[in-house]
């Protein structure tokens, strides 16, 4: 699966939240379907989001903050993306992974 082409659909036909304050404030809603998280995204928020909503499907994905941001076409790092709603993206096909 190419995530960039992914994230992108998912940007554009579905619902996606970037960081890690609105990814967990949706986690806490119980509106998070998924959490995409990035390889160097701190270990504590991880495991935090892993405890404290073990419901949510969490995915680390091989990017590092500054590409995932890139990649969700933002011009700043963003080392956790929640997904709402998919769209027409293949998104909550990823499998937890952390």
């Amino acid at each position: 699966m190419d995530l960039a082409r992914q994230l992108k659909q998912g940007i554009s036909t579905g619902n996606l939240l970037f960081g890690q304050r609105q990814t967990k404030s949706a986690c806490t809603k119980g509106d998070a379907r998924m959490v995409l998280v990035a390889a160097n995204c701190p270990k504590e928020y991880i495991s935090d989001i892993k405890q404290n909503h073990p419901d949510v499907t969490l995915h680390q994905v091989t990017l590092v903050n500054r590409q995932l941001g890139a990649a969700c076409a933002k011009p700043f790092p963003v080392s956790a993306v929640c997904v709402l709603d998919p769209g027409q993206s293949e998104l909550l096909s990823l499998s937890m992974n952390v």
